[in-house]
């Protein structure tokens, strides 16, 4: 995992922090983002705005989705966890 294990995206005063991140993807996004000439964070932001987003009628939320997500927040209220985050 990359050692902050997670990007954070800032849009209209809201914050996304997307966790576990590898060291593959974030060279990626650091690589066609630097082609572009480009933030790692201006270049997501501009992804995710432009992609296409799945509508409700084409995925429903599972049992298990929600039990990925429950894990993956355990550790939000560890103040080092966070803290790393933002750096």
């Amino acid at each position: 995992m990359h050692s902050a294990t997670a990007t954070v995206l800032r849009q209209c005063g809201n914050d996304v922090l997307i966790r576990g991140l590898s060291d593959a993807a974030i060279a990626r996004i650091d690589a066609d983002a630097a082609a572009r000439g480009l933030s790692r964070q201006e270049y997501l932001r501009t992804r995710f705005e432009t992609e296409g987003s799945v509508s409700a009628s084409t995925r429903t939320m599972t049992v298990d989705d929600l039990r990925r997500a429950a894990a993956a927040a355990t550790d939000l209220d560890d103040p080092d966890v966070m803290d790393a985050a933002w750096r």
